[in-house]
């Protein structure tokens, strides 16, 4: 049995899955320009096939009838960081792109 060392993540991952070809899916955040900066999204990226999805942590509502004078924002970071996670992981489990070469 061949035991793999576990490389250190890049600089920002925050999950990371293993695709059935061998490339890795990263989960990251996008931050605002402000200072200092602050997440607005969260990203996930496959390193073989570059497909990614991009959840933003605003949510609108529109609580009385979807009138425009009525909308809601709501930060709701965990919610965008569950659905990247989501689909992370499906794209991880049918994706068969091979890891780009480093070299």
């Amino acid at each position: 049995m061949t035991t793999q060392t576990p490389t250190t993540w890049p600089e920002g991952v925050i999950g990371r899955y293993l695709t059935v070809g061998g490339a890795t899916v990263d989960l990251t955040h996008r931050f605002t320009v402000l200072n200092p900066p602050e997440p607005y999204a969260s990203l996930a990226t496959c390193n073989g096939c570059s497909a990614t999805e991009e959840r933003n942590h605003y949510r609108t509502y529109y609580p009385s009838g979807g009138y425009l004078s009525d909308a809601v924002e709501e930060h709701e970071p965990d919610v965008a960081d569950s659905v990247a996670r989501d689909w992370a992981q499906a794209h991880a489990e049918r994706c068969r792109a091979l890891p780009k070469p480093t070299a």
